[in-house]
């Protein structure tokens, strides 16, 4: 209580004190202030933040890997988005081998570069480490045998266009990270051994030709390009744009040129996915500048000319409050598990342009005619449909003496409402099933919920987390850092589409190709033999191998650990209790059956206490703690059992109830072995004795 009230008068609150404390229980030699300083808010240095989290709030048999299920990542700081993106990328089949194939280029000189674009070097340099270092992670989540691992040295390679790397500890946008993490793996992967001569690196340095390599993002510190390869089909995909005005009385079109796209963004307000992701690829433009003519209102479309194998949703929830400022809208957002990208492919732009004011028309009425459904259901803004209000009408109406009219009236009505609700709701079913049929044609491009990316929290903070579906197992599971827990699909639904009243929901909505999700034997099923052990190197299977042996030791030291602390105490008890036993026995003069009640109590009784009962003491406490599982003899096989126990005794200031000679030798063995052996005789003659004085009594 001191201590704590020391703790309150240097700043700190009973929160912060609590929190320290349960993180101490899982790390004793760990100082309670120390733990306190590293929770208070300031800025650090990468090598602080790491020293500050490189102990772990799990002991070693927590943190063991539950079988048939799949690794953690442990949060380095703040570092949670990079964490639900590497789950993400790790469950798409294509993207791992692509990684695990990469050969680093070793014959490779960057030093002409380095004298001419040092910036460019070192992008180039970091970002081939990013993906022999995504190998390493990648090998880790297939073998380990650890709950988690960690990413850290995957995050010190994702790096700005300078090559400057990202501040550990600052939170991050997911999107806009991801946009540099993949422009880093594609750049990585063109350096690949077997693919780029130094003859090729040359060409290489050189700048860009935008014919080929086009930008596909600029902000004030990201600038990535588009190269062609495995990557670049999985991720990136191209559109083409179209406006469409007016001038002159004659209307025309602008084509622009062919761009490249990583991600769609589909606005919240919209409600749905087709809804938002329509308002996405149409939508008015005002006071455009054509040459020298202004057009007041012009129509700017999107079209898709080459769908990417992942299509990437990111879903705007950051609107502005005049007061607030930024906030996070929470509105529910639907999707669907499975979508069709056809009806926003320039290939079907006829198509859907000869349907667009049928469908159009089908849509106003649509709208018609659930509005009308709405006000027979929410009478009024009541919440309370009309038979409803009706039916608690006549509840009213039974104190009148024109009640059996009223009611007549009241029941009439009521069949009429029905008779319009059921006519509006087939109109209703039938527009849909037309809308269906228009796109019904367009079904050849389908795609597959495969993650969803949460976001928790406020619009300029929170906590990123990811729901993945493995096609394979059939199942959901929730990624959220260290932890990792199947769910039920229905709660993956619900957390994903929000309500308007809890700040978690989906950021992000990755959906794969039906091609690629429906070969589920491509898919890691959490074992060593998955499908990506095929690509892992035998050097890097070796290396998880040589962690998986020292993490065995390390649970095996902390139980050998763990049980001496708990054999410490036991013997402390014992020590008493053997002594509290024969004290009794001799102060009442009982018989020799009574002293040989145990082992240890016999000694005492023979031997006063001299050493050989000590040892026996500390041999019952090992049995007792180990569950039978141990005894004596381990001390001998494992010097981390015998010292932590001396340890103990010491700390504890028990040292004078321990032998004096503190050393387990195959002669004091040889000694127990005997006086026990001495000790079961001697006690089986005695119960023969009772047993034929008992035959003696009858």
């Amino acid at each position: 209580m001191q201590q704590i009230d020391e703790y309150l008068r240097m700043g700190f609150s009973r929160q912060q004190i609590q929190k320290a404390q349960d993180l101490q229980r899982h790390n004793q030699h760990v100082d309670l202030i120390d733990i306190l300083l590293k929770m208070q808010p300031q800025q650090k240095t990468d090598s602080q933040i790491i020293r500050d989290y490189s102990f772990d709030i799990l002991s070693p048999d927590q943190r063991q890997r539950i079988e048939n299920m799949p690794s953690g990542l442990k949060n380095m700081a703040n570092v949670c988005y990079l964490n639900s993106l590497i789950q993400t990328y790790f469950h798409n089949p294509p993207f791992v081998k692509e990684i695990l194939n990469f050969k680093y280029p070793i014959n490779l000189s960057l030093e002409g570069m380095i004298m001419k674009n040092e910036a460019k070097a070192k992008r180039i340099q970091s970002s081939m480490k990013l993906v022999v270092q995504l190998q390493r992670l990648f090998a880790y989540l297939t073998y380990t045998n650890r709950r988690y691992v960690d990413p850290f040295a995957v995050f010190l390679n994702v790096v700005d266009e300078f090559g400057n790397r990202f501040q550990l500890g600052d939170q991050k946008d997911l999107a806009e990270f991801n946009s540099q993490f993949i422009a880093c793996v594609d750049e990585g992967l063109k350096y690949d051994e077997t693919k780029v001569t130094q003859a090729e690196f040359t060409v290489l340095e050189q700048p860009q030709d935008l014919t080929q390599s086009q930008i596909i993002s600029k902000t004030p510190s990201i600038v990535l390009f588009y190269s062609i390869n495995q990557v670049s089909n999985l991720f990136f995909g191209k559109t083409k744009e179209f406006i469409k005005f007016n001038i002159n009385q004659q209307e025309k079109e602008l084509e622009d040129s062919e761009q490249v796209f990583l991600q769609i963004i589909l606005n919240v307000i919209h409600k749905n996915l087709y809804s938002a992701w329509e308002a996405h690829n149409s939508f008015l433009i005002e006071n455009l500048n054509i040459n020298t003519d202004i057009i007041p209102v012009a129509e700017k479309t999107i079209w898709i000319t080459q769908p990417p194998d992942s299509l990437l949703f990111q879903i705007q929830r950051v609107g502005y409050d005049p007061i607030k400022g930024l906030i996070k809208l929470n509105e529910e957002f639907k999707f669907e598990k499975e979508i069709y990208a056809d009806r926003f492919l320039l290939e079907n732009k006829k198509l859907v342009l000869e349907t667009s004011n049928q469908l159009s028309q089908l849509k106003q009425n649509k709208d018609k005619l659930n509005s009308q459904l709405n006000d027979f259901l929410n009478y009024q803004g009541t919440k309370l449909s009309m038979i409803t209000c009706l039916e608690n009408s006549l509840k009213y109406a039974t104190i009148s003496e024109q009640y059996e009219k009223i009611s007549q009236v009241i029941e009439s009505t009521k069949l009429s409402i029905q008779l319009q609700l059921s006519k509006r709701q087939m109109e209703l079913d039938e527009l849909s099933k037309q809308i269906e049929r228009l796109y019904a044609i367009m079904k050849k491009h389908k795609y597959y919920l495969q993650s969803i990316l949460i976001h928790e929290g406020a619009a300029e903070s929170g906590h990123y987390y990811t729901y993945i579906y493995n096609p394979l197992l059939k199942k959901w599971f929730k990624f959220n850092d260290i932890h990792v827990t199947e769910v039920q699909e229905d709660k993956v639904l619900k957390d994903a589409y929000g309500d308007g009243k809890q700040k978690m929901n989906a950021y992000c909505l990755i959906y794969q190709k039906a091609n690629l999700f429906e070969n589920t034997q491509n898919y890691p099923n959490y074992s060593k033999n998955s499908s990506y052990s095929q690509f892992i190197s035998q050097n890097l299977k070796q290396e998880v191998e040589v962690d998986n042996i020292k993490f065995s030791n390390e649970i095996t030291e902390h139980n050998l650990i763990e049980l001496a602390d708990c054999v410490v105490d036991l013997y402390n008890t014992i020590f008493q209790q053997v002594n509290e036993q024969v004290r009794r026995a001799r102060q009442m003069k009982r018989n020799s059956f009574q002293i040989l009640t145990s082992f240890p109590v016999y000694l005492r009784n023979e031997f006063d206490m001299v050493d050989i009962v000590k040892w026996a003491i500390l041999d019952n406490a090992i049995r007792e703690a180990s569950q039978g599982q141990k005894d004596l003899r381990d001390l001998l096989q494992s010097q981390i059992f015998l010292q932590r126990i001396k340890y103990n005794f010491e700390q504890n200031s028990i040292a004078q109830k321990i032998p004096q000679k503190f050393i387990v030798d195959k002669q004091l063995l040889k000694t127990l072995r005997y006086r026990y052996e001495e000790y079961m005789l001697k006690l089986n003659v005695t119960n023969v004795k009772q047993y034929l004085e008992k035959l003696q009594d009858i």
